[in-house]
């Protein structure tokens, strides 16, 4: 009997490892559905939906596809030289704008990594301990000379970012001693997922010769 509970034991945490990544995945898929959804389609009309004969699935369903018609249009016009003059003329003109500047600049940043994968100011992600000793926060290297603050420390400095979870647009900037952080092998875009995530999303350790 031992023996059949053993088995039994390994059989279910066996399956714990097969489907909490498929399950976990399915879950954060559809919080974001509901999330981009509920933008898409605000509570007042979500009313009025309700009072259709038809599941308000349905229309979630509906409003997404005419959302990804839209970008999809965007995207078309933008890659025009119509476009690009027109999108370089609205990043002028959020550029003016104060604190909406920063926070578009830095969703840019954010986009182009996890979406195009291009190289942004994030220059690699580090680890820190802090607040207290034991406990580690990400950060992102955006600058490897200290400047000033370096010179008059006598401290090989480093600028540090530190972006908050779940909302990435804010944060706060640090000057770390080189010798106090601890690189990691995750690219940034791996740590911006995770961080965006709440930390549900974790990316492997990277064994030797992986890229």
């Amino acid at each position: 009997m031992t023996g059949f509970w053993k088995s039994a034991r390994n059989s279910f945490f066996a399956g714990l490892v097969a489907v909490v990544p498929t399950a976990g995945s399915l879950i954060i898929l559809l919080w974001l559905f509901n999330m981009v959804t509920n933008v898409l389609l605000p509570v007042f009309v979500r009313e009025q939906l309700e009072a259709l004969p038809y599941p308000e699935f349905l229309f979630r369903m509906l409003a997404l596809v005419i959302f990804v018609a839209l970008v999809t249009l965007v995207g078309w016009v933008t890659r025009l030289v119509v476009g690009k003059r027109l999108q370089t003329m609205v990043e002028a003109l959020l550029g003016r704008v104060p604190l909406l500047n920063k926070i578009y600049a830095f969703m840019k940043e954010v986009s182009h990594t996890m979406l195009a994968g291009q190289k942004t100011m994030f220059q690699r992600v580090v680890l820190v301990e802090y607040p207290r000793a034991g406990i580690y926060s990400v950060g992102f290297v955006t600058n490897e000379s200290g400047g000033e603050a370096a010179a008059k420390t006598g401290k090989g400095l480093i600028s540090v970012f530190f972006p908050t979870t779940p909302n990435p647009t804010s944060g706060w900037l640090a000057l770390i001693p080189q010798d106090q952080v601890i690189n990691l092998d995750m690219t940034v875009a791996e740590a911006v997922k995770m961080i965006i995530s709440g930390g549900t999303i974790v990316p492997p350790p990277k064994t030797s010769g992986q890229p």
